[in-house]
């Protein structure tokens, strides 16, 4: 009977399974890419989307948008001037969802209103408000046609106080 334990401790172990280890994680992530978004239509990609950013699913939610997209946040803790870049982008919700999270949500409770999605070609605008706070919630979302997917390549957010 061999003593694989010595093999296990040993740096071979290491070595033999590693490119292993990288394909799975690898295979695994492409995988999970593939299956973030919804191909059949504009309206499955905006329904997914916002349920991604509803539920705080920061790898879902981030697959979404474009290298180049651009963004307007409504303000509040968000930066002011347009943002440019998916990694810019994506780290101002980041700190957004990090900050729900350790306020122990789990969810944002979303609830578009007036969702209207138009499709143009390899392009599709998905328009829609939340109410909240005092404030009607403008949003208008642009999607472009990636290969296989669609993915967000201008998001406009902005707030209106409501009349009272």
């Amino acid at each position: 009977m061999r003593n694989y334990s010595t093999f296990w401790s040993s740096g071979y172990a290491r070595l033999a399974f590693a490119p292993l280890v990288a394909v799975t994680v690898l295979a695994t992530a492409c995988t999970t890419a593939a299956d973030l978004q919804p191909t059949a239509s504009p309206e499955q990609a905006a329904h997914a989307f916002l349920d991604a950013f509803d539920s705080l699913d920061a790898g879902r939610f981030e697959a979404f948008f474009a290298e180049d997209v651009t963004m307007f946040f409504p303000g509040g803790p968000f930066p002011k001037d347009r943002v440019e870049g998916k990694q810019a982008v994506t780290a101002a919700f980041g700190q957004f969802f990090a900050v729900a999270k350790e306020r122990g949500a789990s969810r944002l409770g979303l609830q578009p209103l007036d969702l209207k999605v138009q499709e143009y070609g390899g392009f599709s605008i998905a328009t829609f408000h939340l109410r909240g706070n005092g404030n009607i919630g403008r949003r208008s979302i642009l999607f472009r046609r990636d290969g296989g997917n669609w993915r967000i390549v201008h998001f406009h957010a902005s707030a209106l106080q409501q009349d009272k």
